[in-house]
C-alpha cells in the first residue's frame, strides 16, 4: 500500500503579530550547489518544504526574491575552486534541545588578518519597488565555536571583529544593492580580551552617501556566548523620527535598545536582511551553527519583551476535527478539518497522525491525505495536535475513524 500526504501551506494566526516563515532546516530542505557566479562569488538557494514546520524555501513573505546564501570570495571563484574558499550545508547535530538540523557555514579561506575578505551571508534580498520592511522580528539559535575569542586579534588593525547580523537600504537609481542606510551588530575583542557586543547605524550600505556613523551602542555586560547555543533575536521599527526602534537580545538579555532615527537621508527601504553572515577580520576558519530560524511582523511576546524561556503553555487541543473521503480509480483522499487552536503567543503549526503515526504537518487548520492500495473497508483513525514555535504540544485531538 503506498500513502501520499500533500501538506497546506497558508498561515492563519490571528495575533498581535503574526508568524510570517520559520524554519528547522529540518527534512526536505536542502541548499543548491553554488550557481550564478559573478568573478568573486556565487548564491546558493535554499530550498524544500520544512517537514517540522509546514514552510517552504525560499522564502516568500516580504516581497523576497532570494533566500539562501550568498558566497563571496577573496579571489575570483568557479565551480570547481569555490567550495575550497566556503561551504554551506545542512546536517543533523545536537542542538540545544536534542538532535536538530543545523545550517553549517564554514568560510575556509578569508585573507589575512585585518583583511575582511571572504564571507558567507545568510539573507534575504528583496526589491527597492515594494515599499520598506518597517517592522520586523527574527530569531534563530545560535553557537560560536567555543575558541573564537583566540580567532580575533585585537593587536591587529581590523582584526579585532566578527559579525552577527545587520540589514542594508537599497533601491538609489533603481539599484537595489545601493543603499543610504545600515544597522550591524558586530561581536568586538577589547584590548583586555574581553568579547563584547557592539551595534551601531550609519550609511555604509554600498551607495553613494559618505560613510558616516549615525548612532553606535556597546555593551560589556552580555556575555558573548561561545561554545554553546543561545538565542538570538532582532527587532525594528523603522522611522525618520524618535519611534524609530532597534532592539536586539541574546538569551533574554538585551544587547541593544536604540529608540530614534533609523532611516537615511534618501528614506531608501530596506532590500538586504542579513541575518547573519559568516564574516570575520579575525583569523580563519569562520564557522557558524544556526537553527531554528523564524521571522514575524512585530514582537510575537509583548513590546520589548524576550520570547527567550518566555512561552511554556501549550496552544488549545484541536477540536471538531471532520473528515471527508472521496473515491478516484486509484486512490482515495481524505479531507480533513478542524478549529484553529489558540496560543498565548501564536499557534505555529498542526502534526497529523494516522493510525498514530505522524504523516504530515500544515500551518492551516486543514490538510489532504492521499491513500492508494487500501483495500475495501480498511479503517483509518486520524488524530491532530497542535504546536507553539516554543515546541510546546497539545494533547491528541479526539479521533475521527475514516473507512476506506
Amino acid at each position: 500500500m503506498a500513502i501520499i500526504a500533500i501538506m497546506t501551506l497558508t498561515a492563519t494566526q490571528a495575533q498581535a503579530a503574526k508568524i510570517l516563515f520559520r524554519s528547522n532546516f529540518s527534512s526536505g530542505v536542502s541548499i543548491s550547489a553554488p550557481d550564478d557566479f559573478y568573478g568573486h562569488g556565487a548564491w546558493q538557494q535554499i530550498t524544500g518544504f520544512d517537514r517540522d514546520t509546514g514552510y517552504s524555501w525560499p522564502i516568500k513573505a516580504l516581497g523576497a526574491y532570494f533566500s539562501g546564501l550568498q558566497l563571496i570570495t577573496s579571489d575570483p571563484a568557479e565551480p570547481s575552486t569555490i567550495e575550497n574558499y566556503i561551504t554551506n550545508t545542512i546536517r543533523t547535530v545536537t542542538g540545544p534541545f536534542g538532535p536538530i538540523n543545523e545550517l553549517f557555514q564554514n568560510v575556509k579561506l578569508k585573507g589575512d588578518v585585518g583583511e575582511a575578505t571572504s564571507q558567507s551571508p545568510f539573507v534575504i534580498t528583496r526589491p527597492s519597488t515594494i515599499g520598506d520592511v518597517k517592522n520586523l522580528y527574527f530569531s534563530y539559535w545560535f553557537r560560536y565555536p567555543a575558541d573564537l575569542a583566540s580567532k580575533l586579534d585585537s593587536a591587529v588593525t581590523n582584526g579585532n571583529w566578527r559579525m552577527q547580523s545587520s540589514f542594508k537600504t537599497g533601491g538609489y537609481k533603481g539599484n537595489a544593492a545601493s543603499g543610504d542606510y545600515r544597522i550591524t551588530i558586530n561581536i568586538a575583542k577589547r584590548d583586555d580580551g574581553k568579547l563584547i557586543w557592539l551595534t551601531k547605524g550609519d550609511s555604509d550600505a554600498n551607495g553613494p552617501v559618505p560613510i558616516d556613523t549615525y548612532w553606535r551602542e556597546i555593551n560589556d555586560a552580555v556575555p558573548v556566548p561561545v561554545g554553546t547555543w543561545f538565542k538570538f533575536e532582532v527587532y525594528w521599527n523603522r522611522s525618520s523620527g524618535s519611534d524609530g526602534r532597534f532592539w536586539a537580545a541574546v538569551n533574554g538579555q538585551e544587547i541593544v535598545d536604540y529608540h530614534g532615527p533609523n532611516m537615511g537621508i534618501y528614506n531608501l527601504p530596506i532590500t538586504r536582511i542579513i541575518a547573519h553572515s559568516a564574516y570575520s577580520g579575525g583569523y580563519g576558519p569562520v564557522e557558524s551553527h544556526i537553527t531554528g530560524f523564524e521571522i514575524w511582523d512585530g514582537f510575537p511576546c509583548g513590546t520589548g519583551v524576550s520570547c527567550f524561556n518566555f512561552d511554556k503553555t501549550a496552544p488549545t487541543t484541536p477540536t471538531s476535527l471532520t473528515g471527508r473521503l472521496s473515491k478516484f480509480s486509484s486512490f482515495g483522499s481524505v479531507a480533513l478539518a478542524w478549529l484553529p487552536s489558540t496560543d498565548n503567543v501564536a499557534v505555529a503549526n498542526y502534526i497529523i497522525y494516522r493510525n498514530g503515526t505522524r504523516i504530515g504537518v500544515s500551518i492551516t487548520p486543514n490538510f489532504i491525505d492521499t491513500i492508494s492500495g487500501s483495500p475495501r473497508g480498511a479503517l483509518y483513525s486520524y488524530t491532530v495536535r497542535a504546536l507553539d514555535a516554543t515546541g510546546n504540544f497539545t494533547p491528541m485531538s479526539s479521533a475521527i475513524p475514516i473507512v476506506y
